[in-house]
Parts: C-alpha cells; sequence; structure tokens
C-alpha cells in the first residue's frame, strides 16, 4: 500500500504544484533539463504498478493462509466493515492513511458496476484503477472508474483494493452489501441494454485494453448466474455453497 499510497500522492500534488519564478540569468534549457520528462514519469509509474502487482500477489498468498476460501471470506454480510477493520490493517499494518474505502458513494454510483461488495462512484479520470486492477476495473466514456467484475481470487480483491488506494478522489465503496437487494439486482439486470451497446462503442473500446469485450462476454455468459448467487447471498447471508443449490431468478 505504501507504493499506492506514493503514487497517489504525486497525482494529487501535480495539481497542485505551482512552477517557481524563472531566473532571468537562467537560460529556460537548464531548468528543462533538471525536469524529468513525460516518458521517464510513465517509467517510473509502470515500474511502480509492477511492483504493486508483484506484492499484491505475495499478499494474496498470505490472505489465502490465514482466511481460507475466498467466497466464505468474501460473501459476508459484514464484509464492509470486516475488510476496512480487520483485513486492511492485517495485510498493511504500517501503513498511515487506510480510510480510503470509508465514504458511501452510493447516491453517485456508476450505473455501469457490476452488482456486488465493491463499486464506484465519481471517480478521476487518471485511468489508474485499469492498471492496477485490469480484471475487474474499467472506464467509461468518460475516463471514470467502475468494476466490472466482482473480485474471484484474493489476488483479485487487492488488485481492486489497490485501485481504490491510489484513486485520488477516494471514489470506491466496499459497502454494496448494504444497499444491493434481488430486486435492485434484477432491475440493475434487465436494464443493462445500454451498457452492452455502450461496451460496443469506439470510445469505450479505445479507452480500455480488452475490458470492454470482456464484460461484454461476461454479460453474455457466467454473469447471470453469478449475480443469481450473489442474490442468493443476500437473502441468506452465506454464498451457495453446493451447484445444485435452488437460485433466485433473474
Amino acid at each position: 500500500m505504501s507504493i499506492v499510497q506514493a503514487v497517489k500522492d504525486f497525482l494529487n500534488r501535480k495539481a497542485s504544484i505551482v512552477p517557481p519564478p524563472q531566473d532571468a540569468k537562467e537560460p529556460a534549457s537548464i531548468l528543462d533539463a533538471s525536469r524529468p520528462s513525460s516518458e521517464d514519469i510513465m517509467k517510473q509509474y509502470l515500474a511502480l504498478v509492477k511492483d504493486d502487482l508483484a506484492q499484491a500477489e505475495a499478499d494474496s498468498l498470505r490472505l489465502s493462509t490465514h482466511y481460507g476460501d475466498f467466497a466464505a471470506f468474501f460473501y459476508r454480510p459484514d464484509f464492509d466493515l470486516f475488510l476496512r477493520q480487520e483485513v486492511l490493517p492485517f495485510q498493511q499494518p504500517t501503513t498511515d492513511y487506510l480510510a480510503f474505502l470509508d465514504n458511501d458513494h452510493w447516491g453517485a454510483k456508476n450505473p455501469f458496476n457490476f452488482p456486488g461488495p465493491f463499486y464506484s462512484g465519481e471517480s478521476d479520470t487518471c485511468g489508474t484503477g485499469l492498471d492496477q486492477a485490469p480484471a475487474n476495473v474499467m472506464l467509461d466514456a468518460n475516463g471514470c472508474e467502475f468494476v466490472f467484475q466482482q473480485p474471484a481470487t484474493y489476488y483479485e480483491l487487492l488488485c481492486v483494493v489497490n485501485a481504490a488506494a491510489v484513486e485520488v478522489l477516494d471514489s470506491y465503496s466496499s459497502n454494496g452489501n448494504d444497499h444491493w437487494t434481488t430486486e435492485i439486482c434484477r432491475n440493475w439486470w434487465h436494464n443493462r441494454g445500454p451498457l452492452l451497446r455502450a461496451l460496443q462503442e469506439e470510445k469505450i473500446v479505445k479507452r480500455n485494453e480488452e475490458q470492454a469485450q470482456l464484460y461484454f462476454d461476461y454479460l453474455q455468459g457466467a454473469a447471470e448466474i453469478d449475480l443469481r448467487r450473489y442474490c442468493y447471498f443476500l437473502e441468506t447471508g452465506h454464498y451457495p455453497a453446493t451447484e445444485g443449490t435452488a437460485l433466485p431468478a433473474l
């Protein structure tokens, strides 16, 4: 988390830095030479992302050993408090700022978020979530982030957490279980037509890598059974343990 927080601090500073007055006696070329180029900044950023993904892989093994089955870990009614008050301090005991998931953004929720514990509100347009969680986060036509697939492993969970940590506006929430109901999920599912059309728009396809196609395919395939399982969890308080469990219809 220290790495992603450093990136977040850097992004915050970019908007507030005021260039110092240029000495009339000092050539502009000397000043320009002392500033990092955009290419250098991007290289540093990508190196940080690479390190962060590697750390998420290592931490995922530790969480798996400590907490066991992921479905039982992730699908629990108190997941929001559990994550913020127990899991994050366990994962990052030396990190000062862990409040990036403390805000409720349900009222400003991006309508393209797939139902589940994680969702985003009105995010920045830096696009960092796409790098931090490529299997779970994508960008809409305005460049704002949303969760297109809920985590299915500890590694994906930590990637989404990192995406939330570096997002400048703290626009991610993990309290979806407090808001989603079976009826709201059904309405979302039956009104997914605009989302399917948007995922084929050139602007969204270009803003993302493979995520637009991944989300489109997901909505045409496994998403229905995943959403029915989530509805079962919302109604019973636990995730269906067997394939033969009777699930709510959409």
